[in-house]
């Protein structure tokens, strides 16, 4: 019997720690913001489960409060070592 196909979209919420090397604050927050960020959707054994056909993301400067507010994100930060 064939598979059937499904199609659909999913919202993702992350919370990415990062360490970052820049010469300057400014520099950091540019590289950190202009980055890309791959996605994809692996089972256990690192295959692909599905074909991603669109991707749309941005980083989150400040959460929104109140009761919209998602778990898991939080305002920008960034602090020098």
């Amino acid at each position: 019997m064939a598979k059937k196909e499904f199609t659909g979209e999913v919202s993702i919420v992350a919370k990415l720690t990062f360490c970052i090397e820049a010469d300057s604050k400014e520099e950091a927050i540019r590289k950190l913001f202009d980055a890309n960020c791959p996605i994809s959707l692996v089972d256990d054994d690192d295959n692909p489960v599905c074909e991603i056909i669109e991707q749309e993301w941005h980083m989150v400067d400040e959460a929104r409060q109140g009761n919209v507010q998602e778990p898991d994100l939080v305002d920008f930060s960034i602090e020098e070592e």
